[in-house]
């Protein structure tokens, strides 16, 4: 029997905004509310970083000179550098989702999988032994992590989690081009660790991508699919974040999630 989960496709936002909706749907998530699954894009080239994710002086500067702006995200992991791919972000109740950080990503990847499959896009996902990131490795796409989308062995989708014993929200990256040469240089990213769609011959736009990742996660998740709007309360709470995002690059450690487990690879 399906489940019926609310779906949001968003447009491009700024990381302030991009966010605070996702905060968003993980406390509503835990609070009761509907299931989410959400799509969405970024105004300009951003640098998301994960919660505890420290950032040299050096770097912010050579981000702020090439207009990249940064963003911290209220799941662990390391840094994305977004503007040319698609974003998506699962916000549930715990007992919708399995137990358990590994069993949750694996889940989630197999809807990614099915999706690009539907397309044509044969990716593997690195298996459990994967030895994931280096110590000190900034960059996400650098190298996989167990569950994670790979051709060739070089990275095209990268996922962040954050359980909160009630709720989990997790949201990743779907490279659909490369990253500009400007705004990767800035970021301080090396070369060679990814790939994208552009990269793999299928030179697709962000709508065709979306509704095949649709069908993925519908038939993985088992979800009944229907548009609805942010309801006001989460909204209000989605402003009200989007303006902490907005200055509070400077501390490490959001506090509104101290007592929370922050996830990532």
């Amino acid at each position: 029997m399906s489940v019926r989960w609310r779906l949001l496709l968003d447009g491009p936002g700024d990381g302030p905004w991009n966010m605070a909706v996702d905060d968003a749907l993980l406390r509503s998530a835990r609070c009761g509310g509907p299931p989410t699954l959400r799509f969405y894009s970024w105004d300009g080239a951003w640098l998301s970083l994960g919660l505890s994710q420290p950032l040299a002086p050096a770097r912010r500067a050579r981000c702020r000179e090439a207009g990249v702006g940064i963003v911290r995200r209220a799941t662990g992991g390391r840094a994305v550098l977004h503007g040319a791919d698609l974003t998506y972000a699962v916000a549930s109740p715990a007992a919708l989702l399995p137990a358990g950080l590994h069993a949750t990503y694996a889940l989630l990847g197999e809807a990614l999988r099915q999706g690009l499959a539907a397309l044509g896009i044969a990716v593997e996902r690195s298996g459990a032994g994967t030895p994931g990131p280096r110590a000190g490795e900034f960059d996400c796409f650098q190298s996989p992590a167990a569950d994670e989308l790979c051709v060739g062995g070089r990275k095209l989708a990268g996922s962040a989690q954050r359980r909160t014993g009630e709720g989990v929200l997790q949201h990743g990256s779907l490279r659909l081009a490369p990253d500009p040469a400007g705004a990767r240089a800035a970021a301080g990213l090396e070369l060679g660790g990814a790939t994208s769609l552009v990269e793999l011959g299928f030179a697709l736009g962000a709508e065709p991508v979306r509704e095949a990742l649709l069908g993925g996660f519908a038939a993985v998740l088992g979800a009944r699919l229907e548009r609805a709007p942010l309801e006001l309360t989460e909204l209000a709470y989605a402003r009200e974040r989007a303006a902490w995002y907005a200055s509070a690059l400077d501390e490490p450690v959001p506090s509104g999630f101290s007592r929370e487990p922050a996830n990532g690879r």
